[in-house]
């Protein structure tokens, strides 16, 4: 159980910290990709 408790937690987070990435470079991205395929098309 010592070994299963911190794999489950760091895998969480890890998780966790994922999906804020995602949504911080998604948020971040979206305007510059609009930009960009209006810009090709």
């Amino acid at each position: 159980m010592a070994e299963y408790d911190p794999n489950f937690k760091d895998k969480s987070g890890f998780m966790a910290l994922f999906l804020g990435l995602v949504v911080v470079v998604g948020m971040s991205a979206l305007p510059a990709t609009i930009v960009w395929v209006q810009y090709f098309e």
